[in-house]
């Protein structure tokens, strides 16, 4: 009996522990990019995750920073007022801000997307006058003749989250930022194309370029105008675990060291509505390089993943050269044009278009902010650049009442316009990096939502001022938790001073009466001061307060 005793004791030891074993999780290990192209020595970098516009021009590699692939908890916008498609605006007075996560989560993902067959119709060349930079070129003719038809297709997708806004890469397609969701509205101010598919479009040379994958997102065109060689393929990246929690994604091309190539790094604070964009063209050769330079954003604010007829284009010019456009009651192709209203009609609502129009910032791009802002949407996506050292913008919309036709680019009638940013004025010129030089700058991105335009921005925040009939409406869109005072100068009446505690989620929206003297125009400033005593936003100008 002992014996057996002994037998039974040792076999219910073996169940419990097996039990034991079963209810503890194994962990699931953190994804790791299968991507076997290791990025160019001289790309990698540490970079400072607060905006900056400081341009700088180096022939001097960077240091490597360690890439981590560490997956945080998901965040949560955890304020107190629920998140809905439309915002809260705070009034004077304290309102409950969201609660930022500690670090921005990061993940590689896929997704499945209708994608035409286009693949076997393409074939690897060279352009020798731009020392036989490698493209792709396709086959048309063949491709036509194919009667070609979509197929579900997975592709990588990385993504990057904070409490505010949840960005998707595609590594695979030209390294684009597919989407950005802004989380308190939880729409996509991008445009993504849900159909990868040939367009008859993009650079004129050499044969078979013009294959443009109107995907959406925010692309980078290099080395030539129209949108360049590089949004069909596969970029490389790493990714870094900045000190304050942010996420750093390095995409690069992959053809250096040998030849001149490009490094987006991309980065995602833990706690702001705000991604940051920072370019770096790197010529490794012994001799100068000239190119082009376009990153394009392809725009839909709003839940209809299309543009809309109240949409406004935030163009802060008097004047723009016309780039192209079939709209005959416009000037012709490289004239200029008075901006926004040209013979009474406002160019920059797009529902007063018919054709369609592109045109640059003339004489240069100026005012270090551009974007767009659907009214009816109450949404918009803003740029906050350095405009002395990208000096090109440049706007594009497919027209309204006689638009073009989105069969050309998509198959569900979804569309799009685009703002294009450039390191020259327009596209005949070229930019040439010295023998081993290196050209960066940084830019911020940001969706707006909840105040109805936009009147001046910077990355800290936007500013919308409309007159209302009985006063003026101030709304003032941070791009971070905030608290502090804003501080309005208006003619003919003391300064208004107003105590805000605000953050993305909930814009501080205040309507000020104005005495009946007051003009119908008149010249306003506007200043925040933090609570650290820090003016991090201020603007001076003419308004319409009437």
């Amino acid at each position: 009996m002992s014996r057996l005793r002994l037998i039974l004791l040792c076999v219910a030891a073996m169940l419990l522990a097996a039990c034991a074993a079963a209810a503890k999780p194994t962990p699931t290990p953190a994804p790791v990019p299968t991507d076997a192209v290791t990025r160019p020595a001289t790309a990698a970098a540490t970079r400072t995750p607060a905006p900056t516009d400081t341009p700088t021009e180096s022939v001097a590699p960077t240091s490597t920073a360690t890439p981590t692939s560490t997956v945080t908890p998901r965040p949560t916008l955890t304020s107190t007022a629920t998140a809905t498609a439309s915002l809260t605006p705070t009034p004077a007075g304290p309102t409950p801000t969201a609660t930022a996560t500690t670090e921005t989560y990061y993940e590689v993902s896929e997704i499945t997307l209708p994608t035409y067959p286009y693949a076997g119709f393409v074939r690897p060349v060279a352009e020798p006058t731009l020392g036989d930079y490698p493209l792709r070129v396709l086959d048309r003719e063949a491709y036509d003749a194919s009667n070609p038809q979509p197929a579900a297709q997975k592709h990588r997708l990385l993504v990057l989250e904070n409490d505010y806004l949840r960005l998707s890469i595609l590594p695979d397609l030209g390294g684009r930022i597919y989407e950005c969701t802004f989380k308190p509205t939880g729409h996509n101010e991008f445009y993504s194309n849900p159909v990868v598919k040939p367009t008859r479009w993009g650079p004129p040379s050499p044969s078979g370029a013009n294959w443009w994958l109107a995907l959406g997102g925010l692309e980078w065109g290099f080395p030539v105008e129209e949108h360049g060689y590089e949004w069909s393929a596969a970029w490389g990246f790493d990714q870094v675990r900045l000190p304050n929690g942010g996420m750093m994604i390095n995409l690069f091309t992959r053809g250096g060291p040998q030849n001149p190539y490009v490094v987006v790094d991309i980065i995602v604070p833990p706690d702001t509505a705000y991604f940051i964009v920072e370019p770096h063209i790197i010529n490794p050769w012994a001799t100068p390089f000239k190119f082009k330079w376009w990153a394009n954003a392809m725009l839909a604010p709003g839940a209809a993943n299309r543009p809309g007829p109240e949409l406004r284009f935030i163009f802060p010019v008097s004047q723009v050269t016309v780039h192209s456009t079939e709209d005959r009651t416009l000037p012709a192709a490289g004239q200029p044009m008075t901006w926004p209203v040209y013979q009474g009609r406002d160019m920059s609502r797009l529902g007063n278009w018919t054709r369609y129009l592109g045109a640059f910032q003339s004489p240069a791009a100026r005012g270090d902010f551009m974007g767009v802002y659907d009214t009816a949407a109450d949404e918009g996506m803003l740029r906050i650049y350095p405009s002395r050292v990208a000096r090109g913008a440049k706007l594009f919309a497919a027209g309204w009442s006689e638009a073009l036709d989105p069969a050309a680019w998509t198959d569900d009638g979804s569309g799009y316009v685009e703002l294009h940013g450039g390191l020259l004025p327009d596209f005949e010129q070229w930019y040439e990096l010295p023998a081993g030089g290196e050209v960066t700058w940084s830019e911020t991105w940001y969706p707006v939502a909840g105040i109805g335009g936009v009147t001046y921005a910077n990355s800290a925040a936007a500013l919308a001022l409309a007159p209302t009939g009985r006063g003026l409406r101030a709304a003032f869109f941070p791009t971070s938790a905030v608290v502090g005072q804003l501080t309005l100068a208006l003619p003919g009446m003391a300064a208004a001073v107003y105590d805000v505690r605000s953050d993305p989620a909930h814009p501080f929206i205040q309507e000020i009466e104005l005495p009946a003297a007051t003009p119908a125009q008149g010249e306003v400033g506007v200043t925040f001061t933090a609570a650290s005593g820090e003016v991090v936003f201020e603007w001076r100008g003419a308004a319409a307060l009437r």
